[in-house]
């Protein structure tokens, strides 16, 4: 072979690895999502840290945690309806309405889930699961079961028609193991995701919590907190990087909202701990800045 085929040969090479780390480095880009803010409230609001939609998705229940009460929130004005719960609820973290139609508060400061009937704005408490320890998270299965994390045991326990079934899980790093796990929510084919916060990672498990995978390294997050699904992708508050990640339901990034700066505008947050979504419109739970917004977020 003559030496300028084998410098051809070598310039070849030299071009295919190029244009393999820029494809990489393509792949690995974190996009940044762009957002027009429609609506702000704080409403006295002090640390709050998640939310849910009504069953018709006209209203959003905020865990106003500091507080000790429940705020519900018109979900296109985020006007203050009502408050419930002070008194009844210690520092409750997050919130889900399961299958009844009833409202399920991971109340932390009890160690329970306290349950709510709801009618309108007006809701009233009627009862409680307990066995938990520090409980941040609760998630509603599509057979019914609910999932709660006990943030203080490194566990998830799962209920089934108001009785402690199975706690699983310990304190630890590994596979299947937690690190102050604060959200657990189920997907439509019963996967659940647990937001391990303390090993700054996600973990996906069956419906069995059987473990299945673990978020990538690559995502660098960084105390993550709440999530919330949206279609086929996933919204998920990274608390202290002050940024909302949209992530595919194979947790690689599809964007980030944020700057990853300590801020307070449409696109800068102070530790927001939570999101809930329906495309195109985000709402973020701007934890310590004591705020909810809603934003229509770009195509």
């Amino acid at each position: 072979m003559s030496a300028s085929v084998q410098i051809v040969g070598l310039r070849r090479q030299v071009l295919c690895c190029v244009l393999s780390a820029s494809a990489i480095a393509a792949a690995q880009a974190q996009p940044a999502l762009k957002a027009m803010q429609l609506a702000e409230t704080t409403v006295e609001l002090s640390q709050p840290h998640d939310a849910a939609f009504s069953p018709d998705g006209k209203r959003i229940y905020v865990t106003d945690m500091a507080n000790s009460q429940m705020r519900v929130l018109d979900a296109e004005s985020l006007r203050l309806l009502a408050t419930f719960g002070r008194g009844e609820l210690s520092r409750p973290h997050d919130a889900e309405f399961d299958r009844q139609g009833r409202l399920l508060v991971a109340d932390t400061g009890n160690d329970r889930i306290a349950i709510y009937t709801v009618d309108g704005v007006q809701a009233r408490w009627v009862g409680e699961w307990k066995g938990l320890h520090s409980p941040e998270g609760v998630g509603v299965a599509p057979d019914g079961r609910v999932y709660a994390t006990n943030t203080g045991a490194g566990s998830v326990s799962i209920f089934r028609d108001g009785k402690l079934e199975r706690t699983v899980g310990s304190t630890g790093s590994g596979a299947g193991q937690f690190s102050r796990p604060h959200d657990v929510d189920v997907d439509r084919d019963g996967t659940v995701y647990v937001v391990d916060s303390g090993n700054h990672r996600l973990q996906l498990f069956d419906a069995e919590m059987k473990y299945r995978a673990s978020s990538s390294a690559d995502l660098k997050l960084n105390e993550p907190k709440y999530l919330a699904f949206d279609g086929e992708r996933i919204w998920l508050a990274d608390e202290d990087n002050h940024r909302i990640l949209l992530l595919d339901r194979h947790l690689r990034l599809l964007g980030v909202l944020g700057s990853g700066r300590r801020g307070r505008s449409a696109t800068e947050f102070h530790k927001p701990e939570a999101v809930l979504a329906r495309a195109p419109f985000v709402w973020v739970i701007d934890t310590y800045n004591d705020r909810v917004l809603r934003l229509r977020i770009a195509p």
